[in-house]
C-alpha cells in the first residue's frame, strides 16, 4: 500500500479501465402449476396431465427437454368452515425452464396468461459467456494502461519497465432496458388498463456491463 500511495522518485503509475457491454442471454424461469380436487388421486393426475401438456408445447417450440425440469409436487388438504375432514386436496409443483429467447420467454408467459392454474413465478437472467467477458475486459483494461505508457514514452521520451501491478477486479452491473423497450412496455401497460383481461407482459432480456480497471506500477529506465 505505501508502494501505491508513495510510489519511488523514479516510478510512475497509470491505470487503466475496461468496459464491454453485453446482453444477460439466457432466463431461467419458474412456473408454478397448482389443481385441487376433492380427491388427493384426482388432483395429482390433474396437475401431471397439465404439466406434461406443458412440457409437449415447450418442446414442440423449440424448447429442449434438457432444459426444462420438472420439480417434485407437493400437496395440502383444504378444508371447510366446519368441516373436520379435507374438503379437498391441492396439489402444487414447480417447473423450471431455461430459455435462450424472447420468443420462448413470450411462450412461458402465455402459458400462465392461458391456465389459471400456473403462476409465473419468478425469472433469474444470466449471461452464458460471464467469464469469456471477464478476460476480455480484463485485457482491455490492460491494453488501456499500454497504450498510454507507449504514449508517454513516444513523447517524453523516456523508458517505462513495468515492476508491479494492482488489479481492481471486475464488476457486473446490470442496466434496465432499453428506452424504446421501456416506452414499448409503457404502452402495453397502459393497454392494459383498459382492457378487461390482459395477458401478463414478460420480462425482458436486460444488459450487463462488464467493467475492470488495473494499475501498473513503472520504472523509469535509463537507456545506458
Amino acid at each position: 500500500l505505501r508502494g501505491f500511495l508513495f510510489p519511488r522518485p523514479h516510478t510512475v503509475n497509470i491505470s487503466g479501465d475496461g468496459e464491454i457491454t453485453a446482453y444477460k442471454d439466457q432466463a431461467k424461469v419458474s412456473l408454478m402449476v397448482t389443481t385441487e380436487a376433492r380427491d388427493l388421486s384426482q388432483s395429482m393426475t390433474a396437475n401431471q396431465e397439465l404439466r406434461n401438456g406443458l412440457i409437449q408445447d415447450f418442446i414442440s417450440a423449440g424448447i429442449p427437454a434438457g432444459d426444462i425440469n420438472n420439480s417434485k409436487f407437493s400437496s395440502s388438504p383444504q378444508f371447510g368452515f366446519f368441516g373436520r375432514d379435507p374438503s379437498s386436496y391441492e396439489v402444487t409443483a414447480r417447473l423450471e425452464v431455461e430459455v435462450e429467447s424472447e420468443e420462448h420467454l413470450q411462450l412461458l408467459a402465455a402459458a400462465a396468461d392461458e391456465n389459471d392454474e400456473v403462476e409465473f413465478e419468478s425469472t433469474e437472467f444470466e449471461h452464458s459467456e460471464a467469464e469469456a467477458f471477464e478476460v476480455q475486459v480484463r485485457e482491455l483494461a490492460l491494453q488501456d494502461v499500454m497504450e498510454q505508457k507507449a504514449y508517454y514514452e513516444s513523447n517524453l521520451g523516456i523508458k517505462l519497465q513495468a515492476i508491479n501491478f494492482y488489479y481492481g477486479g471486475v464488476q457486473r452491473m446490470s442496466r434496465a432496458m432499453p428506452m424504446v423497450a421501456m416506452e414499448m412496455a409503457a404502452d402495453v401497460a397502459s393497454t392494459a388498463v383498459q382492457s378487461v383481461a390482459a395477458p401478463a407482459v414478460a420480462p425482458t432480456f436486460d444488459e450487463v456491463e462488464y467493467q475492470s480497471s488495473v494499475t501498473v506500477v513503472f520504472e523509469i529506465v535509463s537507456d545506458n
